[in-house]
């Protein structure tokens, strides 16, 4: 039997790159995606993840990530990461974040395998539903690595 796998696109579609989680849930519903895969456009209601998280064998978030690196770079990471040394340079752009919805679905006993596909934006402060033009050329690249993850 195969792991149910949900995708888990976060962002704020109202702000050029801060909406790179659900405009890559939008490329990945594109394609032909095995029954076991669910996709949620989750937005900016992290606070609900639990709710989405729960009863799904492996959880794969895809967000926009604040860091030092240039736009479009991805981070594939552990919810550990996002506790680790690394927090110091990466940073969720939402205020009841990613690590904070993991930590409470966690304590609620929801423990999925996680993956979190964090990529840096280049603009999340300009209000329009378009990427910049760098992000739109790293959709190509994001999208596949989240279909290697679920062939794993």
């Amino acid at each position: 039997m195969k792991k149910k796998i949900l995708i888990a696109g976060i962002g704020n579609l109202l702000f050029t790159d801060e909406g790179i989680g659900v405009h890559i849930i939008r490329e990945l519903s594109k394609n032909k995606l095995p029954e076991y895969v669910e996709l949620a456009e989750i937005g900016t209601a992290t606070f609900e993840l639990e709710r989405f998280i729960e009863g799904k064998d492996k959880v794969i978030i895809v967000d926009a990530i604040a860091s030092d690196e240039p736009p479009g770079t991805i981070y594939k990471l552990t919810p550990d990461d996002l506790k680790s040394e690394k927090r110091k340079l990466l940073t969720s752009l939402h205020q009841y974040g990613v690590v904070e919805a993991l930590e409470s679905a966690s304590l609620m006993g929801i423990k999925p395998e996680m993956i979190i596909f964090g990529i840096t934006p280049k603009d999340y402060h300009t209000p329009s539903i378009e990427l910049t033009p760098e992000l739109k050329r790293s959709l190509p690249e994001i999208v596949e690595a989240i279909l290697n993850e679920i062939a794993l």
